[in-house]
């Protein structure tokens, strides 16, 4: 707990203080702040990669210092021309934070239940990679997006990966002395048990406006949905996507007050540029997934106030004027669209494969039922979900929302049940994958869910007015106490909306299963046992598919592999195929020396066998009794051996 609080502190407190200083308060306050915070930190770590200097917590404060200076002082010479907007009254704050709580509560009781304990290894493909680049980041000190991708692979150029969550997750450590696997599990969970409700009750907000009742039943339905934030917890592991579909719902709320389709707006048209500049960043550098998201929901607003723009200098005799404005952005957009459907940039992510895997009958109804990649059905939520999308089209600002909940049901579709060529030029940009286009649906399920709430409160009061029995205590209560009293029934009538859909979809990614296991206890005691037997500064070679990549996350020992798949060079490709052929192979030896290799981690588990990218690494087998090899320990089918044919333990690295 205090770890969590500590996580919760670094993504809300740097926001929190920009933002008060900035002239938000109360709700759009708390839901900007994780943004803000987010964009600071992972901006600062880019510039202190820049300038050498190495990441640290006091490095941290200073960019987050000076990034309030900023605010502070732009707020001050502008605010004769940029008031600060209206806060909200006091109970409307208050039942947000009301709502807020029990939501907390549910979300932590679903981490509890799908993660044995907090430091528990997320036995998935993805993770090697993220712990691994945590451990790159302790080892070296630059955690900037600009370098990341090949975590300090000298001998490839580096790459761009987005950083945002790896630079969080070593600010914990740092912080707090906290292991890699324990920070990595806490700032998933924080992401999605406190940032992800909070950017959904800005939403509400903008939307409903200084609605009580919305605001109190927001927080707790935001956690009903599975697709999103439990899924991306236990499937891939995409934790980076995670976190900043965490707080999309913030950045959806920002374009609705640009666009003018907000009640009551409580942030300002000068503020939502701001925050749309910090967004931006933030997006960028937790995940880009999160723009082409925001972006797709962002369609039908944008598109509905252009039209009436138009429509509006038509009537006012500017046709011509109305015309070229709307085919402009029409323009825009289309060759926005066209290139990134057919730029090599994107070609990587575009041309991911993941094969149909139900009818298009299917995936709609699951798309309905909020049962998307085949998990149980939401019944009654879906249902709720359902009312809301039908009595919300009398508004344009909920019409808008439905517009894009069913465009993303959509591509949903397209991926789980057809995916071929011509449709991945619309679902390339989430990898054609039908989890990650599952993720974005809750952003506008959870409004159309309190919609629903609203709606059937509403009628309840209507329907018990007149009945002298029910006057008193019905007809004469606020709707918020009908509100909480129908979303109570909901949280009862599906034992805690849906706990056990909430646990399975987390805790698979947690679980030791065959061929599907990355590290088990015994290969973590042994691990403990050999790192202290292989020196600081040795590298250490090994098939990732067995297990040996996360060396380096648990015991600190440089890996020479240290994911599946990764840009490598010619001599590390060389060692992954003949390594077993040291004592007599030169080359093998040459190649050793340079890269600084002395040991073979072997054994351990088959992290799954039928990958084709095994073949890599056939060179990296249990060498047994060959000579050049000398047995160190060994637990079970876990080996490790001294490389000794090439004496590299005797030379200096490199």
């Amino acid at each position: 707990m205090p770890t969590a609080l500590v996580v919760a502190a670094w993504l809300l407190v740097p926001g929190l203080v920009a933002g008060y200083l900035a002239g938000l308060r109360g709700i759009v306050a708390a839901g900007l702040a994780p943004v803000a915070s987010i964009a600071i930190i992972a901006a600062t770590a880019v510039v202190a990669g820049g300038l050498g200097l190495r990441w640290s917590v006091p490095v941290a404060l200073a960019g987050v210092g000076v990034a309030v200076l900023l605010v502070a002082a732009v707020t001050v010479a502008t605010r004769r021309w940029f008031p600060r907007p209206e806060a909200d009254p006091r109970p409307v704050t208050l039942a947000a934070l009301g709502g807020f709580v029990p939501a907390l509560v549910l979300g932590t009781i679903t981490i509890l239940m799908a993660i044995e304990a907090p430091d528990t290894l997320s036995q998935t493909y993805d993770a090697v990679f993220h712990y691994n680049a945590l451990a790159y980041i302790g080892d070296t000190g630059n955690a900037s997006s600009l370098t990341l991708g090949t975590l300090g692979n000298t001998e490839v150029p580096p790459s761009f990966y987005p950083a945002a969550w790896h630079d969080l997750a070593s600010l914990v450590m740092l912080s707090t002395g906290a292991s890699i696997p324990l920070a990595a599990n806490l700032v998933t969970a924080v992401g999605a048990v406190v940032v992800w409700p909070l950017a959904c009750l800005l939403l509400a907000r903008q939307v409903f406006g200084r609605n009580v009742a919305a605001l109190v039943v927001t927080g707790v339905l935001s956690l009903g949905f599975t697709a999103f934030p439990w899924n991306l917890l236990g499937f891939g592991v995409l934790w980076p996507n995670l976190l900043g579909m965490a707080f999309a719902p913030a950045l959806l709320a920002v374009v609705l007050t640009l666009t003018h389709w907000t009640r009551d707006d409580a942030l300002g048209i000068p503020r939502a540029w701001l925050a749309l500049v910090v967004g931006v960043v933030a997006a960028g550098l937790a995940h880009p997934n999160v723009l082409f998201s925001v972006a797709v929901l962002s369609v039908f607003p944008v598109g509905a106030r252009l039209f009436e723009r138009g429509w509006r200098l038509h009537r006012e005799g500017r046709t011509r004027r109305g015309a070229a404005e709307v085919l402009t952005v029409l323009i825009l957009a289309a060759v926005a669209w066209y290139w990134t459907a057919t730029t090599p940039t994107f070609a990587p992510t575009r041309d991911q494969y993941w094969p149909p895997f139900e009818t298009k009958a299917a995936a709609v109804g699951e798309v309905v039922l909020n049962a998307t990649n085949k998990y149980g059905a939401l019944w009654l939520l879906s249902l709720v979900v359902i009312v809301g999308a039908l009595a919300g089209l009398r508004r344009t600002e909920m019409r808008l929302l439905l517009a894009g909940h069913v465009v993303v049901g959509f591509l949903f579709v397209l991926a789980a049940a057809v995916n071929v060529p011509e449709t991945r030029k619309f679902t390339g940009y989430w990898y054609n994958d039908s989890h990650r286009l599952a993720a974005i649906l809750p952003i506008t399920g959870v409004p159309l869910a309190v919609g629903g709430i609203l709606y059937l409160a509403g009628r309840i009061l209507a329907a018990t007015a007149d009945k002298p029995d029910w006057r008193r205590r019905v007809a004469t209560a606020p709707s918020v106490a009908v509100a909480v009293v129908l979303t109570a029934v909901l949280v009862v009538a599906t034992a805690g909306l849906y706990p056990t859909d909430r646990r399975d979809r987390v805790s698979i990614g947690y679980l030791e299963r065959p061929r599907a296991t990355l590290v088990t206890a015994e290969m973590r005691e042994f691990y403990d046992r050999i790192a202290e037997q292989i020196p600081a500064d040795a590298v250490v070679a090994g098939n990732p598919f067995t297990g040996s990549s996360l060396l380096w996350a648990l015991e600190d020992r440089k890996v020479l592999f240290p994911h599946f798949r990764a840009a490598y060079s010619e001599e590390q490709t060389y060692l992954a195929g003949h390594l077993d052929a040291a004592a007599t192979d030169p080359e093998v030896c040459a190649a050793a020396t340079d890269l600084g290799v002395e040991y073979l981690l072997v054994g351990g588990v088959e992290f799954r066998p039928s990958d084709d990218q095994w073949e890599y690494f056939e060179g990296l087998d249990d060498p047994g009794t060959s000579s050049g090899f000398e047995l160190v320990d060994s637990s079970g089918p876990s080996k490790l051996y001294r490389l000794t044919a090439c004496d590299t333990s005797a030379e200096p690295n490199g």
